[in-house]
Parts: structure tokens; sequence; C-alpha cells
């Protein structure tokens, strides 16, 4: 086993990875007609006891899969890291129905988003036959958290999903996925239509982030919330190699999502919601363009941390093994790797204690027929003394 730390002494020493969230230097929002500003959730601004949390927890994260998934071989490395909750930051293959109904099998307690991948070629729910992405829907349940609050209220954190489908930057992706629209029931008469109900509601960002909100802000007092978003919120930077930024293009830039800033900026700023960790994946860890790596993390204010955890690929045949014997599961329906072919398997582990971000990890994880050990571990983060 091989560990090492990249963690940060202080919440200060960040520096220049401490981002000042001001809401004037956000990207601006899609146009819409001026509203009234959304009303605090169900939470006292006072309340000390928001978010006092449930002692030790620990979160395990599943960044952008991309078919990169065997559920035997993942729930033995699961089983090896004893999350209390696990994540999904979508991205599971380009609409790969049958390997979201494996990570549906998963027997832990879990959470999911859908990503652009995932709505790779549906444009919109078919009134006619089942999309794939209703498919992959169905299969996830409530599980799926797409403007949603998932609680579990025995570690008291709830998961609040981001914008499903997101692709990153200024512009809905996929969005007659996310509106509201009319269905005619008989011609010519508008009494007739009424909202589709598989729809989300959602024609620009500041509705979107308005959902988000309303989401969060119904999360139970005495919770912590996680957010769990495809991409991550503007405003973390805009170099090539920050957390959200735009590495497929020289120029570089921010790339996250415009609605989950403004979901974050006023949550913190209206509520008594905890948000310790935003969780995302859809920007890869290994840059486009030029080479190099990602900062995959990074500190906002209220002491808010920002997690991507898209290491991709997130699997990988593990040293000195022998080519790897292709078979299909009879329980997955998918292809895998037989017996002679131990992996490797990329997952981000997050400790809480007490509702607070403690330790954060990216770790493989060699899986093989004798079991799971741990092969590398990587200290993103470490709860500076002071904090505690």
């Amino acid at each position: 086993m091989f560990v090492r730390s990249c963690s940060l002494s202080s919440w200060s020493a960040a520096g220049a990875a401490l981002v000042a969230r001001a809401p004037a230097n956000s990207p601006p929002l899609s146009s819409s007609p001026a509203s009234t500003p959304p009303k605090p959730g169900p939470r006292s601004m006072a309340s000390s006891s928001a978010g006092a949390g449930a002692g030790r927890v620990c979160v395990a994260v599943v960044g952008d899969v991309h078919d990169d998934w065997i559920l035997d071989e993942d729930t033995k490395a699961l089983h090896f890291l004893k999350p209390d909750l696990v994540l999904f930051t979508g991205d599971y293959g380009n609409e790969n129905v049958q390997l979201v109904k494996s990570i549906s099998d998963l027997q832990f307690p879990k959470a999911a988003i859908l990503g652009n991948h995932d709505c790779w070629r549906t444009h919109q729910f078919s009134e006619k036959k089942v999309d794939r992405v209703r498919l992959q829907l169905e299969s996830l349940g409530e599980q799926h958290v797409g403007y949603k609050c998932l609680d579990f209220p025995s570690i008291k954190l709830s998961v609040v999903g981001g914008r499903p489908f997101s692709c990153g930057g200024d512009r809905l992706f996929r969005p007659k996925l996310l509106s509201k629209r009319l269905i005619k029931r008989a011609p010519g008469s508008i009494m007739q239509m009424k909202p589709a109900s598989s729809r989300y509601g959602v024609d620009d960002m500041a509705g979107s982030a308005r959902k988000i909100y309303d989401a969060a802000a119904g999360a139970p007092e005495e919770h912590s919330v996680i957010l769990l978003a495809h991409n991550g919120p503007t405003g973390l930077g805009s170099r090539m190699d920050d957390i959200c930024g735009r590495d497929w293009v020289a120029g570089a830039g921010d790339h996250g999502d415009p609605d989950l800033e403004q979901a974050i900026s006023d949550l913190q700023s209206e509520t008594g919601v905890s948000i310790p960790l935003v969780v995302f994946g859809h920007m890869h860890k290994s840059l486009a363009y030029g080479g190099g790596l990602r900062k995959m993390i990074a500190f906002g204010t209220n002491r808010t941390i920002y997690l991507n955890g898209a290491v991709v690929p997130r699997v990988k045949q593990a040293k000195d093994s022998s080519p790897a014997v292709s078979f299909t599961s009879e329980r997955d329906g998918l292809e895998g790797l037989g017996s002679m072919a131990p992996t490797s398997r990329a997952f981000t582990t997050v400790d809480f204690f007490d509702g607070a971000v403690d330790k954060i990890s990216e770790v493989w994880v060699l899986v093989s027929d004798s079991g799971a050990e741990l092969e590398e571990e990587t200290i993103l983060y470490k709860r500076p003394r002071e904090h505690m």
C-alpha cells in the first residue's frame, strides 16, 4: 500500500484555492423576469443545532463511471471501504441502461444523478415509447436526486441534487428534458392540455437555481446537506487545471454551472442550511489539452468544500496481473473481467465528524478473487486541529 498526502495544514493555507464567492463576480444567469427571492427554508438562521451531524460518517464517491463498473467487483471494494453512503456523479455510459440497473442493485445506501452522457441520444422524453433516459430514471427511482432532497436520518445527512444532464457552461443542456411541456389530449382544445408529469418544469438557469434552493431548504434542520451534481458551480476558477476549468481549448475558462452557484449563494445568505460538501464530476482529472492533472478540491465560504470525483478511467488492470479474460456476468448482463484479472478501482472517500468534513482521500482498491485491499491512498484534505 502507498499513502501520500496532498492535504492542507489549515483552511487559510489554501491560498489561491480559497474562493471568494461574491455574487457580483458570477457569470450572468439566463435572462428572466425579476422575481422576489425565494423564502428561506424551515430552519432558522440562528439555529445552533443545524447540521450537528451523527458522529463519524464515511461517504464514498464514485466519479464518472463511463462503463467502468462491475457490480460484484465494486461491491467487494465498497465492503472493504465500509461507507455509510455511496454517491454517484453520473455519466455511467452513453445511455447504458443495463449498467444503471446494476448500480441500482448495489446494496448500500446511495444517491445518484444523471449526467450529459446519460442522455447522449435522447433529446426529449418520448410520448410513444419508453426511452432510455426514462428507463435509467425508473431504475434509480428515489435514489436519483435531481432537484430533490433524499434524507438519511441515521447519519443525519441529506443529499440534494443539482440539475440533471448538465454539460457545464451557461446554457441548459437538453432543455426539452428539463422543461414543462403541455400534452394535447384533444385536437384544438387547450382545456384538454396538462403538464407532462415526468418533466422538471425548468426553462432557464434562474428556475433551475430555485429548484435546487427549494430542495435544500426542505432538508431536516438537524441534517447537514451534501449537494450532488454532475458538474460543479461557477466561481471556482477559470484556469485549465481548476476544478471546473475548461480544458479542451487553449484559452481555458470557467465551465461551471451558474445555477448551482446561485443556489448555493442564496442558501448560504438566506438560510441556516449547513452545506459542508458539494460533490460533482464531469470535468475529468486528466486534462484533455496539454496533459497534466486537474485540481480536484476547492474551498469556499462558510467552510464549504467542493470535491470533483471524476477520476477517469476509474478502473485499471492491476500491476503484474495476467491479461483479462472476457466474460458476461449473468447477474448484471455486463461484460466484465475473469478471475485472472485483478483490478484497481478508484473511489474518493470523505470522512465526516459531527457534520463537518474531517478528511478526503482518493483511494485505489485492489480487487481480486481473494478479496479487496487498499492499494494506494492520496490524502487531499485533513481538517486542521483548530477547526475540530
